[in-house]
């Protein structure tokens, strides 16, 4: 492709930010996410050098999260405290830490046409996908909104994740993405002729998945359809950040979820499920207020699923974020320990090195993570309980429905995020889930966006941000797997060992000598 004018550059520039940050969750604007990496391809092919191409990859992909993650400065600047200034620059560096894999992204594409022509940027969707791996994996993983999440609204379009995941729909967009780019160079290059052959992929993707979100089963084998349904509440609170934790609120605090589930229990609820430490003290170890909660179960004769931490004095003593089930009668039947933290959140990543840190939550001491899923049963059927950002990590939720659960509850405090892009972002990735598993989920939010999910991941009921209220629905359980239930991982690394031999492989030019960059040796 011709090198491109500074004008060119940054109006293509400014084109893949706005149609990449506008066409994910919260902003939602349809048709974006087919073409954004278009934009994005020019950049990197027109680049003089691979190093050019991964720095216009990275202000691009840095320039373009802004927009998903500028909440982080809401959260540490009112939430935490910080101030302005430390949220922006956390804002930042969020975005440039994300910019990074959007900078090996836009290297590698630069290299694969490079090596192979045209032809090889048709590689470049399984090289995003291995791109995205790794930012769900290194360093913890933080996979708040990949690519695939962008049809997450899309009732017909989001189905076929129960093939692949979101991987697997963050390669169909890669791939119109690609098919869009090359039929755009054949026309600005005159080629009006040819440029329709390009778009063939692109199409094939989109009429796949609409056909697929038409036709495709909507559950997997499993329960009869005609089995029983749960009638189930969520409490939500509205618990203002600011006095949560205030010992002086936190009777207040229980005396409102008690007054919420009495409502839940006369709407005919089953169960009723409080947002992540909806009780703000360690249940079982301050006696009155644990006492009163279980009350609270046993005069309304209704089982609860409730936020709470947790101290376990073995080893020294270690604290958890917990979630708890009790039946009617105040019995504790489970608990769960939430196992993926969050950075700063929760603990202080490399403490020795990072110890003038706090971290953003109550408390002193570093949360730890638990060990191992839980299954609770509610009505004899079991279900699988996350905490807040664990609905982002699919292998956490697989590992509950591989162990049987039939359907899903997670809890979570959204009011951290306050009324930006965030709260609705969590809800999508967590109507993910719902649809790559098949499976109904609960989802209980102090301050919203709380809802009742299906198994297509259409959202039954809901409350809304900064509403105080009980939600009621029906769900009806359902077990059997998905295929990618089955499969786990294994698209996300096919297409990540694709990617590496595409690039360690010597290649052979046209006359048929060994080739393993841009020029044939010895021709």
């Amino acid at each position: 492709m011709n090198r491109r004018g500074p004008a060119a550059l940054f109006l293509t520039g400014a084109l893949f930010v706005l149609s990449y940050a506008l066409g994910t969750p919260g902003y939602d604007i349809p048709g974006l996410p087919w073409v954004c990496l278009a934009p994005f391809l020019a950049l990197a092919a027109s680049a003089s050098s691979a190093r050019q191409a991964a720095w216009r990859g990275w202000v691009a992909g840095t320039a373009g999260s802004i927009p998903i993650y500028y909440w982080i400065a809401y959260t540490v600047a009112v939430q935490g405290k910080l101030g302005w200034a430390l949220g922006g620059l956390a804002a930042f560096l969020v975005s440039a830490y994300v910019g990074a894999y959007f900078s090996v992204a836009a290297a590698a594409a630069h290299r694969l046409e490079d090596r192979f022509g045209e032809r090889g940027l048709w590689l470049f969707p399984a090289v995003w996908i291995a791109v995205e791996m790794a930012r769900s994996h290194l360093f913890t993983g933080f996979p708040w909104i990949l690519l695939g999440y962008s049809v997450s609204g899309s009732g017909t379009l989001r189905q076929a994740a129960d093939l692949a995941g979101v991987p697997g729909l963050s390669f169909l967009l890669a791939l119109s993405g690609v098919s869009v780019y090359l039929a755009g160079k054949r026309l600005s290059g005159g080629a009006f002729a040819k440029a329709a052959f390009p778009l063939i992929p692109g199409i094939a993707a989109i009429l796949f998945l609409g056909l697929y979100g038409r036709t495709g089963p909507a559950n997997p084998s499993g329960l009869p359809a005609r089995s029983p349904e749960i009638k189930v509440a969520v409490a939500q609170g509205g618990i203002d950040q600011s006095v949560k934790w205030d010992p002086g609120n936190q009777r207040a605090t229980l005396e409102l979820y008690g007054e919420l589930t009495r409502t839940a229990r006369d709407a005919g609820a089953q169960l009723v499920v409080w947002p992540e430490t909806a009780a703000p003290f360690f249940y079982g170890w301050e006696a009155g207020l644990s006492r009163r909660l279980d009350a609270i179960a046993a005069e309304g004769g209704i089982p609860i699923v409730f936020g709470a931490p947790w101290y376990d004095p073995a080893q020294g003593g270690r604290y958890f974020n917990s979630v708890f089930l009790i039946d009617r009668r105040g019995v504790v039947l489970g608990r769960y320990d939430k196992r993926h933290l969050v950075p700063f959140g929760e603990y202080i990543p490399l403490r020795s090195v990072l110890f003038f840190l706090k971290k953003l939550t109550a408390g002193e001491s570093d949360f730890s993570a638990g060990t191992e899923p839980a299954l609770f049963r509610v009505e004899g059927r079991p279900v699988a309980a996350s905490i807040c950002y664990e609905a982002l990590f699919p292998g956490l939720i697989r590992d509950g429905v591989r162990g049987g659960a039939e359907w899903l509850v997670n809890v979570t405090n959204d009011a951290w995020f306050g009324d930006t892009v965030a709260p609705r972002q969590h809800l999508a990735m967590a109507r993910m889930r719902c649809v790559e598993f098949r499976r109904p989920m609960v989802r209980a939010a102090n301050s919203g966006i709380s809802a009742v999910i299906d198994p297509g991941g259409a959202v039954v009921a809901s409350l809304g941000l900064f509403r105080r209220g009980v939600l009621v629905a029906s769900l009806r359980p359902v077990t059997g797997e998905t295929v990618y239930a089955k499969t786990g991982e294994i698209f996300g690394i096919s297409c990540s060992i694709i990617a590496i031999f595409a690039f360690i492989f010597p290649l052979r030019g046209p006359h048929g000598i060994r080739r393993t960059g841009r020029e044939n040796i010895g021709t």
